[in-house]
């Protein structure tokens, strides 16, 4: 009788953790999240992205070489600079975030956050 409530309890506590296991965390990160002054962008694919260029509000951008897959990178809106050398500022709103970029098979990459116009 005790060897059979071992086992019992075994098998109950080995299906429940299993279970919990599969389940998985079912809320992911957005590709692209905008606040507190930073623009965080996530690469949530197997490749590496390559030759990123990142636009904010359609006249702003700035680059990074590469996010591996898995990665992110994490940028003060004040590192985004217009062609006259403008700069947004941490009270700018922002309405939308374009990423453009070469993923690791040679296909292009467009990550969108808000509703951009040009790009």
């Amino acid at each position: 009788m005790r060897r059979y409530l071992k086992v019992s309890i075994a098998f109950v506590a080995i299906f429940a953790a299993w279970s919990m296991w599969q389940r998985g965390c079912k809320e992911t990160l957005p590709d692209i999240s905008v606040g507190d002054g930073m623009i965080v962008v996530r690469n949530q694919t197997a490749e590496k992205w390559t030759n990123i260029r990142v636009w904010v509000n359609e006249y702003y951008s700035g680059e990074a070489r590469e996010i591996p897959a898995g990665g992110f990178i994490r940028e003060p809106v004040g590192r985004f600079v217009a062609s006259q050398n403008q700069t947004l500022t941490s009270t700018t709103p922002i309405s939308s975030v374009v990423v453009l970029g070469t993923a690791q098979s040679g296909a292009r990459v467009r990550v969108v956050w808000g509703k951009p116009f040009w790009h």
